[in-house]
């Protein structure tokens, strides 16, 4: 029993309050983790369309002699382009998505799971042309890269071979991050589909 005269058994015993205003709880887990992901790739995606931009008007104002992957075949400058403002456009919209998301807003939950069902479709079309792009330009890139090379000696290792197996790997590595990709918009589509999740917002 207490011994201080003030003590009113009867005061209620204040909890600290950890809903947020309207009395929504915070974001947790997988959810939260898609909204600060997706602003994350949203910066990622317009640092790469710049790089896009610079690569572009690097290789239109090479010389002609040299290679041209976006004239591998006719009009793959036009899609390369094209690809290039989907992705400025998505890039927008998912850091737009992640920051509403982020406060609760169900305009933030409707994008992300906008984005993330046309991801699904752009991002295996996406994969899908570079690594057609980056097959045709093997040959093409090891004979100009080849002949830009000084002299190798006759018992040299033959360079050829290793410039193939270098780009034959980077095409194995852009297969594997668009599948992480492509399940990341998956599970994101799934998971703001229900609702469970939607109800975290208003």
């Amino acid at each position: 029993m207490s011994t201080d005269s003030t003590y009113n058994p009867y005061t209620p015993v204040s909890t600290p309050d950890q809903s947020r205003p309207g009395g929504k709880l915070p974001l947790q887990g997988f959810v939260k983790v898609v909204c600060i992901f997706f602003i994350v790739l949203g910066a990622l995606g317009l640092l790469q369309t710049l790089q896009s931009v610079v690569g572009i008007a690097m290789v239109l104002s090479a010389d002609e002699k040299q290679f041209n992957p976006m004239n591998i075949f006719p009009g793959a400058m036009v899609v390369t382009i094209l690809i290039g403002l989907v992705n400025f456009a998505v890039s927008v919209c998912e850091i737009t998505g992640g920051v509403m998301g982020l406060q609760q807003k169900r305009l933030g939950a409707n994008l992300i799971r906008f984005v993330s069902g046309f991801m699904l479709i752009f991002k295996v079309a996406e994969t899908a042309y570079g690594c057609v792009v980056g097959y045709l330009s093997i040959g093409p890139i090891k004979e100009q890269t080849i002949k830009q090379m000084p002299a190798q000696p006759a018992n040299a290792p033959d360079m050829g071979m290793f410039i193939e197996i270098g780009m034959y790997v980077g095409l194995g590595i852009a297969v594997l991050f668009g599948l992480v990709m492509f399940f990341f918009y998956l599970f994101s589509f799934l998971t703001f589909s229900k609702q469970a999740t939607l109800s975290q917002f208003s």
